[in-house]
């Protein structure tokens, strides 16, 4: 409840000051069904060989049966994507509001969440991403943060300044954390680069804008 009334309380600060801000952060234009639950979208082609098969792989694995959108040949299906992204890198993987090129495994995994909750993890996901969340199962804001991250105190002074409740693990003085941290990060090449979360879901860019967009989705 604390957090809803946090989220409120942003969000109208931040409709006064900002907008825009507030506009692009509440708009629903991503893929959603008619009840307003999330679903998914693969855009391929078959030109895009391994990747798209490994993400039509993974998604069946998962369980998954996403609406999938071939390009080749389809000018409408091509319109479609654009409304998503101008990235011309398949396959392109749309779930509610999120929307990834590419194809990551564990990526792919914290976006299907919101679709099949945590089975799609594995049981040493499920005891990582556990601490993501507090006892009512209420996403936590999460920085895995590192000596000498300056975008981390860029988050940290944003946070305070919207009364974003906030939880920092360094990954250097907590053994825990640096093994948590190592788990997320070796699906991205294994860096010691800091990591942004809410619940499941990585917020790639280090800024607030992505931060509420994600708590909306996933409270």
């Amino acid at each position: 409840m604390n957090k809803l009334i946090v989220l409120i309380v942003v969000a109208a600060f931040m409709n006064h000051y900002n907008p825009s801000l507030f506009n692009f952060i509440w708009q629903k234009d991503g893929a959603f069904n008619p009840s307003g639950t999330a679903r998914a979208l693969l855009f391929v082609h078959d030109e895009c060989g391994a990747p798209c098969s490994a993400a039509l792989e993974h998604l069946k694995s998962k369980s998954i049966k996403p609406e999938i959108i071939d390009l080749k040949d389809n000018p409408e299906g091509r319109k479609q994507l654009q409304q998503f992204v101008d990235s011309t890198m398949l396959p392109v993987l749309v779930v509610g509001n999120n929307i990834y090129s590419g194809f990551n495994a564990r990526s792919y995994n914290e976006y299907l969440y919101e679709i099949k909750g945590d089975s799609v993890f594995s049981w040493r996901d499920k005891r990582v991403y556990k601490q993501h969340f507090d006892e009512f199962n209420q996403p936590k804001v999460v920085i895995y943060s590192r000596r000498g991250c300056s975008r981390c105190s860029d988050l940290r002074d944003s946070f305070d300044s919207y009364g974003i409740e906030y939880i920092e693990w360094n990954i250097h003085n907590n053994s825990e954390a640096k093994t948590r941290h190592s788990i997320l990060a070796k699906a991205y090449g294994g860096s010691s680069d800091a990591l942004l979360y809410v619940g499941t879901r990585r917020i790639e860019a280090f800024e607030v804008g992505g931060v509420l967009q994600a708590i909306e989705d996933l409270m």
